[in-house]
């Protein structure tokens, strides 16, 4: 009877676990395609009213994306200053556990992003040096999540790394840790989550229109983008710029 009992608890937790999980990813990926529709007031609203639906790492990530966009698509100095202060606010005291060192790697990445655009070299360093730091520390850790999640921050270690890896030498001939990057980024392309396909596509555009030389192949995955988001004028843009290489 106790073992009975045991099972049908361990099933009902399971099948909750798995429905909390897909309501997260649901979620996620609701607001995440408003985003990238370039409707960011709706992006915004949506992600104020169904946050704390949200898993930390979404919670984090997308918030961080969304501010990304209103400054990438106005370059205002008010909105420069959020995405500023957003950032400030989210880099933790402490990263104790992996999750904390995932949300970290995410909020330098959009740190590295951010500085570049303002051509602060010192803040590119000091973000590029703790994005390296951090992804060190969690090599030798074993993730404690699975699923779409884990694909999505190992997608933004891809990124980083590759970028790292790439030099003046380096870019007269493709190596071979750059090729398993490329085709690891391909193969989350492939994915049916919405978040992971898209991060991973405009990855592959930008790297094979500005780093391989290779803007056909760039051009099918801005073309899938295009596809996917027609209202986002980024998108168009950098198709165009990719056409005319060809």
């Amino acid at each position: 009877m106790i073992q009975r009992l045991i099972v049908t608890f361990l099933l009902v937790t399971s099948v909750s676990f798995a429905a909390n999980a897909m309501n997260n990813d649901s979620i996620a990926s609701r607001i995440f395609t408003l985003i990238y529709d370039q409707n960011l007031s709706e992006a915004e609203h949506s992600y104020t009213t169904k946050k704390h639906e949200l898993s930390e790492f979404y919670k984090t990530f997308l918030n961080l994306d969304l501010h990304w966009w209103k400054y990438r698509t106005t370059y205002s100095k008010e909105n420069s200053r959020k995405l500023d202060e957003l950032i400030e606010a989210s880099i933790l005291p402490e990263t104790d556990t992996y999750e904390k060192k995932m949300r970290q790697i995410i909020v330098r990445s959009y740190q590295l992003r951010f500085e570049k655009k303002k051509f602060n070299i010192f803040g590119m360093l000091s973000a590029r040096s703790n994005i390296r730091d951090l992804i060190k520390e969690i090599e030798s850790e074993n993730p404690p999540f699975s699923g779409d999640e884990q694909k999505l921050f190992e997608s933004y270690v891809i990124m980083y790394q590759y970028i790292e890896n790439i030099n003046f030498f380096a870019n007269a001939k493709k190596s071979e840790a750059r090729e398993k990057k490329l085709q690891r980024m391909e193969k989350f392309a492939a994915e049916d989550n919405v978040i992971l396909n898209t991060v991973a596509h405009f990855f592959l555009a930008r790297m094979y229109q500005k780093i391989e030389d290779e803007p056909a192949i760039g051009l099918n995955h801005f073309k899938i983008l295009t596809t996917k988001y027609p209202t986002n004028k980024t998108f168009a843009e950098y198709q165009a710029e990719c056409e005319e290489k060809i």
